[in-house]
């Protein structure tokens, strides 16, 4: 973007960070409310983790209609009324609802944030070049760490104020500066793109919505689940003739068809299982260990998102083909460290190994994040951006459901309760993060680097 003046770049990336921030809101906006969430709701203690998985549900089905709608709409229309439909649905949320209604609205949070990260990593590739994006990566990871922080300290003050509805404070805090600048200063699109395939995303709701609700049906009505599963795959039969040799596909087969992008997706997936199930069992392993108090473990947790949002800035701005690998077998060799520790119990010898399985776990972390989706967007053209985009965020949305299914529940069904524990699932996340390890191939295959950064 040389025609732009140097302050309007400078407000360019500021409303694209602060917007991406708001990223944090359904998430780690929503662990904070809900205590008040219950309360309110005289909801079962069985109901939080539904409503929790609710925003991963509507980002897996939201995902490739959203980046869709990117496309149509530009990134940054796109960008902006993501923004503005996340102002709307994270205090909606807040307040006193029933059930079902409350998982409508996290549904919409989710699809809301697919078009964001939809919009926005288009934004940013727009913004930082070809050359710059592994940069733009890097900087847009070292600013989520200050949104966290402002969600978490904003959120803890004005909860204690004004209730539920204190939500708002960290939600205008992001969503007013980004929408501001991001009106002034974010570049504009010359036309809108293709038409928008109406028919298309319905069909991909309805195939994915069957296909997931298979998988919890299984457990306690095996015969109706695989009801399920045999209309989801008819109708993914159905979807997939619909898409072929479309001009403006829902589902990009020609992406999928490229090993270069594959290899990463497959990686974000396997990655993302690992991630998920670690992050799980992390908390029970720390929560259970002697002589380590809740502030302390406050701040292992945030001296691990400093990790990793140091390694991811580093991965960026480096460029470097293998890093994504390095970094998931950093993080397998950490978790194991971290299983061998639990396994120890509260003997003195194991806290270094303790710290130094953690330290290993936030640099790994950081390096694979970064640099697999540096890898895969390399991999996609421009044009192209949004599309590659869904295709990671339904990667990323399976691999968090089926995380602690797949490395936590499972092995519950096999195993006696006497063996199942922290350790063992973090050895199990440890095997999951050697798989992805080994799936992150793309750049190491070419030799070639990813992103060449200007001295």
């Amino acid at each position: 973007m040389p025609d732009r003046k140097p302050e309007s770049r400078v407000h360019a990336v500021a409303a694209l960070l602060t917007g991406l921030g708001m990223s944090a809101l359904p998430t780690t906006g929503m662990s904070i409310l809900m205590p008040w969430v219950m309360q309110q709701g005289a909801f079962p203690v069985t109901t939080a983790a539904l409503i929790q998985a609710a925003h991963t549900y509507g980002l897996i089905l939201g995902a490739l209609p959203m980046a869709a709608l990117a496309a149509r709409l530009g990134p940054r229309r796109g960008f902006l009324a993501a923004v503005l439909a996340l102002t709307g649905l994270v205090p909606a949320a807040a307040l006193p609802l029933d059930l079902v209604p409350l998982l409508g609205l996290r549904l919409a949070q989710g699809f809301a944030s697919a078009l964001l990260l939809c919009a926005g990593w288009s934004l940013l590739r727009r913004l930082f070049g070809e050359a710059r994006l592994g940069l733009g990566l890097g900087v847009a990871e070292l600013a989520a760490l200050p949104a966290l922080l402002l969600v978490q300290m904003s959120a803890g003050f004005a909860l204690s104020l004004l209730g539920s509805l204190g939500i708002l404070v960290p939600t205008l805090l992001l969503a007013g500066p980004s929408l501001i600048l991001g009106l002034l200063a974010l570049p504009k699109e010359d036309a809108p793109g293709l038409r928008f395939d109406g028919l298309g995303a319905l069909l991909s709701v309805l195939c994915l919505g069957l296909l997931l609700t298979a998988v919890p049906l299984a457990v306690i009505r095996p015969v109706a689940a695989l009801l399920v599963l045999n209309l989801g795959l008819i109708l993914s039969a159905l979807w997939i003739w619909q898409q072929w040799r479309r001009p403006a596909p829902l589902l990009p087969l020609d992406l999928l068809a490229r090993p270069a992008l594959a290899w990463p997706l497959a990686a974000a997936f396997a990655g993302t299982i690992a991630l998920t199930a670690a992050n799980t069992a992390l908390l029970s392993h720390l929560t259970a260990r002697d002589g380590l108090s809740p502030s302390g473990m406050g701040a292992a947790f945030l001296g691990l998102a400093v990790l990793t949002a140091g390694a991811g800035f580093y991965a960026g701005r480096s460029g470097a083909p293998r890093l994504a690998r390095i970094g998931m077998g950093l993080a397998a060799s950490g978790l194991a460290a971290l299983a061998v520790s639990a396994s120890d119990g509260g003997t003195a010898h194991a806290w270094p190994l303790l710290t130094a399985g953690l330290l290993a776990f936030g640099l790994g972390r950081g390096l694979f994040t970064v640099a697999n989706v540096l890898a895969l967007l390399r991999a996609a053209p421009p044009e192209r951006n949004a599309a590659a985009t869904g295709l990671f965020v339904l990667a990323g949305g399976l691999g968090t459901l089926l995380g602690p299914l797949f490395l936590m529940q499972l092995p519950a069904l096999v195993l006696p309760g006497s063996a199942l524990s922290s350790g063992l699932w973090l050895g199990l996340a440890a095997g999951a993060a050697l798989v992805a390890a080994c799936l992150s191939r793309s750049g190491a295959e070419t030799g070639a680097r990813l992103s060449q950064e200007p001295a």
